[in-house]
């Protein structure tokens, strides 16, 4: 039977909370209370399994509690409630650790239903927990997002390629987001056929959880890969709000070990929501004017987010061009490190595109599919050691470097 505290500022609305749920006999309402401070006196005391917090209680902000009882009590369930909530309120929300967000006033059914979801997430996380301290713990989850401010660049080939290579070769669950809403074609890349889109999980995002999650993904059957494929229609993609993002990426990482995000070179909401929530941003460019002049503006913008060197990889496609450009003009006119190169090959490349088949599963030796399992080696699954034992060749760069200066200044 799960054990559950209601917190909310009206004595009305916790009378008729209380009568709701212990009208269901799973549930057990183990107190009611009005004032934050019992909340953290009652919690741990009481075993809770599932907070009702209410936004408004008084003595001090709600989500500032909502983030601290989610540091102290990981199991606990919270589900929280406020009166016409804006967008602000639902992100707040969400990133103070809340499961779900039911509105005021709310009916019976309503709330069974999201009581019902967030208890089974309660259930996942006393598994996870028991199996990390039986040694058998799942890897953190780490969401990775590809991101170039400059189009045509490979961007999507590498967001393909490199969900693929993870899927195959870490052992670990992984997914790929398209977050290209208007115009996105992982499906294309790889010979997918999606029943369902992300556009499909706005219906049901209150009752949104890891197993309903299942439903909206489609399975690469050579990889294992899953895919949450972009909206069928361009028309759709204003239906995908922040918080869309934000929830979709929540519950994927409650299954997910690595989850691979190929967003759009257009910096609008739901992108920096992406790039925000991610432990990873790969940063693609190429030896090419206009794309290091825009790749320069996008570090000077992750820069004012406080994106570190820790999370922002430059990763270097093309790199093997010979167009009068080196490795350290780059290095110079970006003032940043180059993680990984990947080498030029249109040959590969656009029969890969072309067929729907990775070119890391149809041609594994061509040394553009070597250098995508070496950033995925060395960039996500911090690895590198292992895969240059296995491949001492990859440890010299593919290009040679030659000093230059910086081409953005150059007159």
């Amino acid at each position: 039977m799960a054990r559950v505290l209601i917190a909310d500022a009206s004595i009305d609305t916790r009378r008729m909370m209380r009568e709701a749920l212990e009208a269901e006999q799973r549930l057990e309402v183990v107190d009611d209370v009005d004032d934050p401070g019992e909340v953290q006196q009652c919690i741990g005391p009481l075993n809770v399994d599932l907070l009702l917090l209410d936004r408004d209680l008084p003595g001090g902000s709600a989500y500032d509690l909502a983030a601290k009882l989610r540091a102290q009590h990981r199991h606990l369930g919270l589900i929280m409630t406020g009166n016409t909530p804006s967008i602000n309120d639902l992100r707040q929300a969400m990133q103070a650790g809340s499961d779900d967000f039911v509105p005021k006033p709310f009916d019976a059914v309503t709330l069974s239903q999201s009581v019902s979801s967030v208890l089974r997430k309660v259930e996942q996380r006393r598994q996870q927990m028991a199996a990390a301290e039986m040694g058998l713990g799942s890897v953190p989850s780490k969401v990775v997002a590809v991101y170039s401010p400059q189009g045509g660049v490979g961007k999507s080939m590498l967001a393909a390629n490199l969900a693929v290579v993870l899927a195959r070769e870490s052992g670990r669950p992984t997914v790929l987001v398209d977050l290209n809403l208007q115009f996105g074609d992982i499906d294309l890349m790889l010979n997918v056929t999606p029943e369902r889109t992300i556009a499909a999980v706005i219906q049901r995002l209150n009752q949104l959880d890891p197993d309903l999650m299942e439903s909206f993904l489609t399975e690469h059957e050579e990889s294992g890969l899953k895919v949450l494929a972009a909206p069928a229609r361009p028309e759709y993609a204003d239906t995908i709000t922040v918080f869309v993002v934000e929830k979709v990426l929540q519950v994927l990482r409650e299954r997910y070990t690595y989850i691979i995000i190929d967003t759009p070179s257009f910096l609008q909401d739901t992108t920096l929501t992406a790039l925000d929530n991610s432990d990873q941003v790969i940063l693609l460019t190429a030896l090419d004017l206009l794309a290091l002049h825009n790749t320069k503006t996008a570090l000077a913008m992750m820069e004012k987010l406080r994106y570190g060197p820790d999370k922002v990889k430059l990763v270097l496609n093309r790199s093997n061009a010979d167009v009068g450009i080196s490795v350290d003009d780059v290095e110079q006119t970006l003032e940043y490190d180059i993680s990984a190169f990947i080498p030029s090959d249109g040959r590969v490349a656009v029969t890969s595109v072309n067929e729907g088949d990775p070119f890391v599963i149809s041609q594994p030796r061509t040394q553009i599919a070597q250098s995508i399992r070496k950033i995925a080696w060395q960039v996500v699954m911090d690895r590198e050691q292992e895969f240059l034992d296995e491949n001492p060749e990859a440890a010299a760069p593919p290009v040679k470097r030659r000093r230059g200066g910086g081409l953005l200044g150059r007159r």
